[in-house]
């Protein structure tokens, strides 16, 4: 498996090197975006890697199912040499490490946060702005989770870094310093 995971890397790496000679790197996410949304599932790899297909079929499907207007020349071809060499099973990790990438060079960071109910758009853009503030000016994306059981509060995981000011937690410390 680590093989493939070097190989998904090696293809990301290469997209990304050409996305940033070519001043691509958004139209690149989104055509990343749309080639692993229709073909990123275990369903679309095993019919197109099926070896009665030849390539002039799998061209077709793939024609068929993006439209050549909706993705650059270059996003096309890549669809088609991961499908060739039998390695469209990679296009979901290459499309999570192209975005690592992408996020990297933009100066963006993701932020999986937690919360006891579900938050506004008020909401989500104070907490997106507090978490920016404390990683120095950064332009957070958040991800959004629901867990009942913090009672209420947030929980936000940015990088290594843990932001834990859920009701539960400071409960919990409080019966340890009571006891």
């Amino acid at each position: 498996m680590a093989l493939r995971g070097g190989a998904s890397r090696r293809y990301a790496q290469a997209i990304f090197d050409l996305a940033k000679a070519n001043g691509s790197l958004d139209r690149w996410l989104s055509d990343l975006k749309v080639i692993n949304g229709v073909f990123g599932t275990e369903r679309a790899v095993s019919a197109l890697e099926n070896p009665k297909l030849t390539e002039a079929d799998q061209r077709k499907i793939v024609n068929d199912l993006i439209p050549k207007q909706l993705l650059e020349p270059l996003s096309t071809n890549l669809l088609l040499l991961l499908i060739k060499r039998d390695r469209l099973g990679l296009l979901p990790r290459i499309m999570e490490i192209y975005q690592g990438m992408y996020n990297k060079e933009q100066g963006i960071v993701v932020a999986d946060v937690t919360t006891a109910v579900p938050l506004d758009e008020t909401h989500k853009q104070r907490v997106a702005e507090q978490l920016s503030a404390l990683t120095g000016g950064k332009t957070v994306e958040l991800r959004m989770h629901q867990d009942p059981s913090i009672l209420g509060g947030i929980i936000a995981r940015v990088g290594d870094e843990l932001l834990d000011a859920s009701v539960a937690s400071r409960l919990a410390g409080l019966a340890e310093r009571l006891t």
